[in-house]
């Protein structure tokens, strides 16, 4: 019976449009979901933490429209990577992997991000270091994940 349940989840994973862009887009840099030690933060349990506030779920945009520069401390793990932008993205794709990388979290309710909240932060050209600027002011408010 639990194994039914398993298998039917990861059907389910699989099918989704936002795991299949997530795949695509986000997958291999980020291994899963889970990151990789000294390259890549992990996603999963943290982006719907920080995207519970106004001022992070623009952060959480932030960095996919703009990419971000290192260095960045994620329990207690420094990472200095680049991340790209991902700029090119339709307002709907990168919607679809952020909500689905919020689901992935522990949050009984998830933060959901629309096409219409995409278009209206990529008017907003900011460099990755000032993405990482505005993460440094937000980890001084509130400590992020």
């Amino acid at each position: 019976m639990v194994g039914g349940f398993v298998l039917n989840r990861w059907h389910a994973n699989r099918t989704d449009l936002g795991w299949r862009d997530y795949n695509d887009e986000c997958g291999i840099c980020h291994h899963g979901g889970r990151g990789q030690a000294n390259e890549t933060p992990p996603l999963f349990g943290r982006i719907d933490q920080i995207a519970q506030t106004p001022e992070g779920k623009r952060y959480v945009m932030h960095v996919l429209l703009n990419g971000l520069s290192g260095p960045i401390n994620v329990h207690d793990q420094e990472f200095s990577w680049s991340m790209p932008n991902f700029r090119n993205l339709s307002d709907k794709k990168i919607a679809r992997i952020l909500t689905w990388v919020a689901q992935q979290g522990q949050t009984a309710s998830p933060p959901h991000f629309t096409a219409e909240d995409i278009a209206a932060e990529r008017s907003h050209h900011l460099s990755s270091e000032a993405v990482r600027e505005e993460r440094e002011r937000l980890d001084r408010r509130q400590p992020l994940p």
